[in-house]
């Protein structure tokens, strides 16, 4: 099992990765989409964020993986899937179950041993229970290095 603690994921911003659950899409000025919860905070804390983050969805689409904002402790692990008629409304998905599971394996294989810090993905705007992805983040990031942190009203 992922080893959960309750608090504020910013605590950890000094010392350790931040996973951003993100959508994979992009606006017309070539930013992401950031509007709630981690998403909004990290781009509110790194301005530059959700350009980057955009333009490698450009690039990569559908298949955008985890990516590390380098310069910031941010790993973008996508939720939500690319849609490819609208890209700047990906963000209003739910979040995919598939590409859930698909993130926490590349998250699992990220190199180094720093800790990693994620927050529920897929279960604040992404309209995902608790229930559905706990098991995911269990089954692949029960190494010791990754923490679940937990708001207080999370169940």
């Amino acid at each position: 099992m992922i080893r959960t603690e309750r608090g504020d994921i910013w605590a950890y911003e000094k010392s350790t990765f931040i996973v951003v659950p993100v959508n994979i899409g992009y606006r017309r000025d070539g930013a992401n989409p950031m509007g709630r919860g981690v998403a909004l905070e990290a781009a509110r804390r790194y301005p530059d964020f959700p350009a980057w983050f955009g333009a490698k969805c450009l690039e990569l689409g559908a298949e955008t993986p985890v990516l590390r904002c380098h310069g910031t402790p941010l790993l973008a692990f996508p939720t939500k899937p690319f849609n490819r008629e609208n890209p700047a409304m990906s963000w209003k998905s739910r979040a995919d179950l598939g590409l859930i599971e698909r993130s926490a394996k590349q998250l699992a294989q990220w190199p180094g041993n720093e800790p990693i810090a994620l927050p529920l993905p897929g279960c604040g705007n992404g309209g995902l229970d608790m229930s559905e992805v706990r098991p995911i983040l269990d089954k692949h990031l029960s190494d010791g290095r990754f923490v679940l942190v937990l708001w207080e009203n999370d169940r």
